[in-house]
């Protein structure tokens, strides 16, 4: 018996790395068949035939991996493979007539329900199967180069088996990891017959074998163009009438102003979000306001996160307050006698004593504030004491539905096609009922549609004529849904887990798709999830998108209505909640079987509902910390104790918690792809044991920070793609292993070490071996530059594809207050950026010159910030160096006297030159001792200066005499000047000086704008 373990220990150990790791890939593709009731029918499995697809792609990735030396590998393993291959093969030929069927047949759903289960558990088992084969690879790695790369007869720290018939040795943990082997053999084993019992049982619902036929699609643009609204002028001028309105201002009791409330009513999709942002961005609200803020409430109302998106739109930063208390003084100190426009969208809660102490707080305004309230319930207007205010918005007409379908749907044709299809196409847009909404996703399903057939196909659909009145009121998105690739459908409702209003980060979304196995089987998963969000967005499943510079999408939203819509397909297998103080004793939810779970801690430490642990299927978990709620204590007990229930989790995320480390019993957890640790500030170290993670493919450890190491074993972590690290300043250096991680796609914090550590983490230079680093959207830290040593290596134009770069000259102690300025200025000259970055900040540097040779040749650079440089004296010419500038900011040069021609870059000899030709956006900040900005010398020079110049922010330069008078020549439209008491007095006290200026459009002083 034990020759034949040793026999079976060599054979297992032949499996090659690199086939076992794609088989994992393609295995778990099979995830989230969708649950969901469709007239009276409980619809449980959709997905089946996708899910089937996936397993039998993995399970043919197997059957090739066991060749005829591996037979011996766990007896009949590969039989039951074969056999498991065969039974799926013939239940996917009848899976398309079943999930038709399954509409009026209770049985073939629950058929497809088992057939669901099963796949999940194939799924599980198999995925152990080749997370065994990777330990195993990884540790003869490990081993080897501890031993040099040579084989030892004895290893004196493990006790060995050695056997002259073999002329090898295998240590214990090798044995135990065969027996290992053998258990999931059996469980293989299992599952094939119970997948036989499946298989015999598809014989007695009479289904066909029906051919799937590659659809044709015509080509599309990326995302659908917002810009056209229908309907809504109307509603907007009577909205900027009542916005701008003072005849009438009520006052409190107290004597105190209470601000207007005007209600915008109207059932979902019907635009009231959209009319909000219209009378918000209108350019005479912007100026008749001081103060603009948005917050989105949302269903449940959390006090916290409405006050805080207050302090976002007023300050950028709530500066990581956690009570209640906190953020009312700062919204306090911000809006008191001020004149402020506040948007509270898409409120639900009527309750009047949850909205009380906002009200209070809001009646410390000046008289003439408004607030505008969106919300489908008549009875938050009542409560609110503003339905005398209120804007009911109607149902659209069909020619104005016309227009918004027609506008997506005839995008690309031409005027022949488009009169062949407007018969039909105003029969679907009369589908619409009103809803803009509806009519922007069938106007974008339609998009893709090729012939009239199709249209006609789309016209007679069956779900246009469901009577449950919930699903009935999803049929037009079950249109577009349907229409989807498997592949996209699961992605799709994967975004039902989330919170509504939540900002989706695409790069985000796409690490957890592959997560979950979503986009296995793919050489490029990340690509291949971009096309699967693209396809997303074209069929208008997600808007309000944030667009960078070069047109690609950088965030999103899901309106409310589409995430009712994926809870709606998904609430069989997903489970969100908020939990409150008085939940402790929260029953399990009512869902069979939970794949994936959000929990909001809401403040005041509530427990976490130790139902959560008994979900042992359990495959996405995400613990939302807010405000002071946070991993300690009772809880943190509660987490470290179940963890290893949780085994089956490929997706980990504590967002915001207060844990200290990461449980030793996260290396159990050996399906996890994904971990999230996003500003866990407490949190002091990873435990080693998140090196045994070998399927790990994102880590996200941003804002922890207190972390001070990372393992040394990090380079164990074969499969890492992303790595994420930004504002983790307690940091010393990266572990050597990581330059060793030849998947890693993302990293965005380099560490540079001091010259006694050096020898022990990662250089610069080592950098150059990772190949397959990319950096488009994100942006590269390299931090504490200061300590850097070998100038050689630290050339950085290698990196092409590198789009915005951070230069952070920290203290590499700090105590040491005093660096030498000639070599803080050789390290900067060293790190050469590629000509291709488009957005550099430099920050902390010590040097005298902000002038390195490579600035000259940023042609692309279209971003500049230089911030904290307090020994610099002078600014480089950068009106003539960067060409594509559009934003520039100077921040915290204390030593700056002086600005004038050297900054503009122009000389009496150019005098056709323009200085700054694409500049936007300028400001500068906290400039202590600046005192003179002075225009070109040369008069005829003046009109070629910063000619596309929009904004101008000067703050807290307080010495700073005067504006220089090239201004008055820009097309500047806002002028910002907040704690510039020398400059205040100039503009004010000489009406010279201020009329040079009084034809911009938006000025505003400390917080006030000047009519």
């Amino acid at each position: 018996m034990l020759l034949e373990l040793i026999i079976t220990i060599k054979g297992e150990l032949m499996v090659e790395l690199q086939e076992i790791q794609f088989t994992s890939l393609v295995l778990s593709s099979s995830l989230l068949p969708i649950s969901f009731n469709l007239s009276h029918f409980n619809f449980h499995r959709i997905m089946a035939e996708s899910l089937v697809s996936g397993v039998l792609g993995q399970l043919a990735s197997i059957t090739t991996d066991l060749t005829m030396k591996e037979l011996r590998l766990v007896k009949d393993v590969d039989e039951s493979i074969s056999s498991l291959r065969r039974k799926l093969k013939d239940i996917q030929a009848v899976l398309e007539d079943a999930e038709r069927k399954q509409l009026d047949d209770a049985r073939i759903r629950r058929w497809l329900d088992e057939l669901t289960d099963i796949s999940y558990d194939i799924d599980d088992v198999l995925d152990e199967w080749s997370s065994e084969t990777l330990k195993s690879e990884i540790q003869k790695r490990v081993e080897a180069e501890e031993n040099g790369h040579q084989q030892k007869a004895a290893d004196k720290k493990k006790k060995k088996v050695c056997l002259p018939l073999t002329s090898s040795c295998f240590s214990v943990n090798q044995l135990k990891r065969v027996g290992v082997r053998r258990d999931i053999a059996h469980r293989i084993k299992r599952l094939n017959e119970t997948l036989e019992e499946i298989a015999k049982d598809k014989q007695h619902y009479s289904l066909e074998t029906t051919k799937v036929v590659q659809k044709q699609t015509r080509e599309t643009i990326s995302f659908v163009d917002e810009s056209q609204v229908y309907g809504l002028d109307g509603p907007k001028n009577a909205l900027i009438e009542k916005l701008l309105n003072e005849s009438s201002e009520g006052l409190s009791g107290g004597g105190k102003s209470v601000p207007v409330i005007i209600p915008i009513v109207g059932m979902g999709g019907i635009g009231k979000t959209t009319l909000a942002q219209l009378a918000f961005n209108d350019a005479e609200i912007k100026r008749h306001f001081s103060e603009r803020m948005w917050a989105c409430v949302s269903d449940p109302f959390d006090e916290i996160k409405v006050a805080k998106a207050i302090i976002e739109s007023l300050k950028g930063s709530h500066q990581n307050l956690e009570t209640l208390e906190a953020l009312f003084r700062l919204i306090r100190v911000s809006i008191e006698g001020k004149k402020f426009f506040l948007v509270l969208d898409d409120v639900w809660s009527d309750d009047r004593d949850k909205w009380e102490k906002f009200i209070q707080l809001l009646r410390l305004g000046a008289v003439g504030s408004r607030v505008l309230v969106t919300t489908r319930k008549v009875e938050v207007a009542t409560m609110m004491g503003a339905a005398a205010e209120m804007i009911t918005l109607q149902l659209l007409s069909d020619e104005y539905c016309w227009s918004i379908f027609s506008g997506l749907a005839f995008r690309g044709r031409n005027s022949e096609e488009c009169k062949q299809l407007e018969r039909v196409g105003r029969q679907i847009a009369s589908k619409c009922k009103g809803l803009p909404l509806v009519a922007k996703s069938l106007g974008s399903l339609m998009c893709s549609k090729v012939t009239e057939n199709e249209w006609e196909d789309v016209l007679s659909s069956r779900f246009w004529e469901l009577k449950d009145e919930q699903t009935k009121t999803f049929a037009p998105f079950f249109l577009s849904y349907y229409d989807l690739s498997p592949r996209v459908r699961r992605c799709f409702s994967y975004c039902s887990l989330f919170p509504k209003d939540y900002n989706f980060d695409p790069a985000e979304l796409i690490e957890l798709w592959m997560s979950q196995g979503y986009l296995s089987g793919s050489q490029n998963p990340e690509e291949e999830g971009k096309k699967c969000f693209q396809s997303l967005t074209m069929r208008s499943f997600f808007q309000d998108f944030r667009i960078d510079f070069d047109q690609t999408i950088i965030g999103c939203k899901m309106h409310d209505i589409l995430n009712d819509f994926a809870q709606f397909l998904t609430r069989n297998e997903c489970s969100s909640m908020r939990v409150e103080v008085d939940m402790e004793k929260t029953e399990p939810p009512s869902v069979e079987k939970i794949r994936h779970s959000w929990l909001a801690l809401a403040p005041n430490f509530p427990k976490i509902p130790t139902s959560i642990f008994d979900q042992s299927s359990l495959r996405s978990l995400f613990i939302q910390c807010t405000s002071d709620t946070s991993l300690v204590g009772e809880n943190m007990v509660l987490f470290h104790q179940n963890f290893r229930y949780l085994k089956h989790l490929r997706t980990l995320a504590l967002i915001s918690s207060k844990i200290t480390k990461v449980p030793e019993q996260i290396g159990q957890l050996i399906h996890l792809r994904y971990l999230n640790l996003f500003q866990s500030r407490n949190l002091q170290e990873l435990a080693d044991e998140v090196c045994d993670l070998c399927n790990l493919q994102s880590l996200r450890i941003e804002g922890c920070s207190r972390l001070q190491r990372l393992p040394e074993g990090m380079g164990k972590l074969v499969n890492l793609r992303h790595l994420y690290m930004r504002g983790c300043k307690e940091l010393v250096g990266l572990p050597k292993g990581i330059g060793g991680l030849t998947q890693l796609r993302t990293l965005d914090t380099m560490f540079i070490p001091k010259k006694n550590e050096a020898a022990y983490f990662l250089s610069l230079g080592d950098l150059k071996s990772l190949n397959h680093l990319r950096f488009q959207r994100y942006i590269f830290e390299i931090t504490k530059c200061c300590n850097l040593i070998n100038r050689s290596e630290s050339e950085l134009t290698y990196w092409e594809c590198l789009v915005y770069l951070i230069l952070n000259f920290g203290e590499a102690d700090k105590k040491e207050e005093i660096r030498d300025e000639e070599d803080e200025f050789g390290i900067l000259e060293a790190l050469q950026p590629h000509p291709s970055l488009r957005g550099l900040l430099i920050t902390e540097y010590k040097g005298t010159s902000l002038y390195p040779k490579w600035m000259m040749g940023l042609d692309k650079l279209t971003g500049l910030h230089i911030t904290h440089c307090k020994q610099c004296e002078s600014l480089p010419p950068l009106g003539s160096l960067l060409p594509s500038l559009k934003e520039l900011r100077i921040d915290g040069l204390d030593k700056v006297k002086k600005i004038g021609d050297e900054f503009l870059g122009l000389g009496v000899e150019q005098a056709e030159a323009v200085s700054f030709p694409k500049l936007e956006r300028l400001g500068f900040h906290n400039m202590r001792d600046w005192e003179d900005w002075e225009g070109t010398a040369h008069t005829s020079l003046q009109s070629g200066v910063m000619p596309c110049l929009q904004v101008l922010v000067i703050e807290n330069c307080g010495n700073l005499k005067s504006l220089p008078p090239f201004l008055k020549l820009t097309p500047l439209h806002t002028l910002c000047i907040n704690a510039c008491g020398v400059l205040l007095q100039s503009l004010l006290n000489s009406e010279e000086e201020f009329t040079k200026f009084s034809h911009i459009p938006c000025i505003i002083i400390d917080g006030q704008e000047v009519t």
